[in-house]
């Protein structure tokens, strides 16, 4: 059964008004514009029947707000909201009490009493309350649960899934059509969100201007990218999102329903415009796209034009839910269809150039053939070239220096009729060896084995430790393979570290050099130090020890290496040489 009459007690910040018999559907803005309260409604049931023992009841309200708890019989038997807290509210979905049996009266009429607390333009009131057998009922409620809650799940997740692909399409493309659709899905989906949650995330009304600014440049964006589809720019867009913000504050600012519908008839304008637009790019294009479009946005301005008259203008809006919502998520629709088509449009233009391409590749494939030999033998013969390079650069740089320096010496002491100081014509003939060994020693395949390498420059240098007195003590831990471990790499490499032995033999007057390596796992790096006992110097007497220890760091830095030198707290000093395993 429909009950359609209710006695009211109302109280507002202004009133207190007991009436005795009202019709329903009753809407609180219509009657107490812009205010807030209280309203208790409470209606009569029939009494129960003993047919009825066998089926649970229940009573199903299309819509009541906004914080609502029901008692039947004077016991309550609905406790889901707390009249003094406005974050819940029951007007966003459908609403359902199963009525237990136990508390009905058989021999005379029951009373229901329901207790709401009102928000002003939250659509408070009261729709027609259906009571009877609950299974007679669940398919009501199934339904308008559908409408009220379902349907927006649905909405959200194909705009989120919509808005995300354009976002993405058009970061990658530009294209200003996809931006268009990907701001209206973005606010669709949070005008969605809003109508989904019966929890309030914000205070009331900014929760409310939140989510009618939401849905109305959801409008305005959808009716931009409906325009831009038919070729037609729209310069008013951003005049009318900053209008239509304004005019949403105002109008909950105000609270009276007339605004709150001038606003809704405004936004109706460009709904129009698109409708006329595309119904003359439907007639000149005679397109599937035009037409389909035209029909989508016809059927958008009609369900826009019904809810402003049903839900907006009349009282018994209250009873009835949106559909607009609903007729645009066919532009989602129709972007899947476009998507669809442009898609289907590139893949056979790819399938035909593909076709071109393939005969094109078959004539190609014999030249390239025939010059594939050729341009492998110009790489390798290349190759040989670049290496070659190297090795003579190597050799000039490291071995011709010091050869150099000593035709230098020779020919200073030539024209200063000096003798020769015989230990400094070894020094540099043995420097020059040395150097000649390490660019030999470069070429030599080491696979990244770094132990290998050292032990080679140890080998090398350790005749020259014993000839100056110096006592060689050698840690190597086991490091790890180097796979990036080149000739180049190990050429500055080993110069590095022999100017460092070079630096102690001929300044440190040490008698003890300790050469340590290990994996430093932390930091996924190979560290090299070399302590001597020798004089030392400070930090700031880095700068004047000529080209050599700079030439170190350079050599260090061209192979992402750092090198580092601390002076120990007795004496000698410690070079440290840090490079990551790659």
């Amino acid at each position: 059964m429909i009950i359609s009459q209710v006695s009211m007690q109302v109280s507002t910040t202004t009133k207190d008004i007991q009436i005795e018999s009202r019709a329903l559907p009753f809407r609180w803005d219509f009657n107490f514009p812009g205010e807030n309260g209280k309203a208790r409604y409470e209606m009569t049931l029939p009494a129960f029947t003993v047919a009825g023992d066998a089926k649970p009841y229940a009573v199903f309200i299309p819509r009541i707000g906004n914080q609502v708890q029901a008692f039947l019989n004077g016991h309550m038997v609905d406790t889901s909201s707390d009249l003094d807290n406005p974050s819940k509210d029951t007007s966003k979905e459908p609403y359902w009490i199963t009525v237990p049996t136990a508390l009905l009266f058989k021999d005379r009429p029951n009373i229901l009493v329901l207790s709401t607390a009102v928000q002003a333009l939250r659509w408070g009131g009261l729709s027609e309350v259906y009571y009877g057998p609950e299974q007679e009922l669940r398919n009501k409620y199934v339904r308008a649960f559908w409408w009220q809650q379902s349907s927006y799940i649905v909405i959200f997740v194909a705009l989120f899934l919509m808005g995300m692909i354009s976002w993405a399409l058009w970061l990658s493309q530009r294209e200003g059509l996809y931006g268009l659709f990907a701001l209206s899905a973005t606010w669709g989906g949070l005008s969605a969100i809003n109508q989904i949650s019966t929890t309030s995330w914000l205070p009331w009304p900014v929760q409310g201007i939140m989510a009618s600014v939401a849905l109305a440049w959801h409008i305005v964006f959808m009716t931009r990218f409906t325009l831009g589809l038919v070729g037609r720019t729209a310069s008013w867009v951003r005049l009318t999102l900053l209008a239509t913000a304004l005019s949403i504050g105002i109008a909950f600012v105000l609270a009276e329903p007339v605004y709150w519908t001038l606003v809704v008839s405004f936004l109706f304008l460009p709904m129009m415009a698109a409708l006329v637009y595309t119904a003359k790019a439907a007639d000149v294009e005679q397109s599937r796209q035009a037409r389909l479009l035209f029909g989508v946005s016809l059927v958008v301005a009609l369900t826009a034009l019904r809810d402003l008259f049903v839900v907006h203008i009349a009282e018994s809006g209250i009873s009835h839910f949106a559909l607009l919502p609903h007729a645009l998520f066919l532009y989602v629709i129709m972007m899947g269809w476009i998507l669809v088509q442009r898609y289907t449009e590139q893949h056979t233009l790819y399938h035909e150039l593909n076709v071109t391409l393939e005969h094109r590749v078959q004539e190609r494939e014999q030249q390239l053939s025939r010059s594939f030999e050729q341009i492998q033998e110009q790489g390798e013969e290349r190759a040989r070239l670049v290496e070659r390079q190297r090795i003579m650069s190597d050799i000039h740089d490291g071995v011709g220096g010091q050869l150099v320096g000593l035709v230098n010496m020779i020919k200073r002491g030539e024209r200063n009729h000096a003798l020769f100081d015989q230990k400094q014509l070894s020094e540099h003939a043995q420097m020059a060896l040395d150097e000649l060994r390490v660019a030999v020693d470069a070429m030599q395949p080491v696979e990244g084995d770094l132990a290998t390498v050292l032990a080679t420059l140890r080998y090398r240098l350790e005749p020259r430790l014993k000839a100056s007195d110096l006592e060689l003590i050698w840690q190597i831990d086991e490091l790890p393979i180097m796979s990036e471990l080149n000739p180049q790499k190990v050429l500055q490499i080993q110069r590095i570290l022999l100017e460092a032995f070079t630096n102690i033999i001929q300044h440190a007057k040490a008698t003890t050099v300790t050469v340590r390596a290990k994996h430093i796992v932390d930091l996924d790096s190979v560290q090299i130090t070399i302590d001597d006992d020798g004089v030392g110097f400070e930090p700031q007497e880095l700068k004047a020890t000529g080209h050599g220890v700079r030439n170190m760091c350079f050599r260090a830095e061209a192979i992402g290496a750092l090198i580092t030198f601390q002076r120990l707290k007795a004496k000698g000093v410690t070079l440290t040489l840090t490079m990551p395993v790659i």
